[in-house]
């Protein structure tokens, strides 16, 4: 995975996320002051953020590009 580093996503674009101690990958959606975050596997169930749980979350870059090994 290759990702540019910022502060600032699109909603739809896929974000590296800090949740606290731990990062993720995730698509980025934000409407007023609710941020969803939602997985590209659909195995697992989006994560919502609202008012101070959104201090919980940084965005750390845009995902630019995949590699996949063969």
């Amino acid at each position: 995975v290759y990702f540019a580093a910022c502060d600032h996503v699109d909603n739809g674009q896929i974000a590296a996320v800090r949740i606290g101690e731990e990062a993720t990958l995730k698509r980025f959606y934000q409407e007023g002051e609710t941020v969803t975050l939602v997985p590209v596997n659909p195995a697992y169930t989006p994560l919502v953020y609202r008012g101070p749980e959104l201090s919980d979350i940084q965005i750390e870059g845009r995902v630019v590009g995949f590699c996949r090994g063969e």
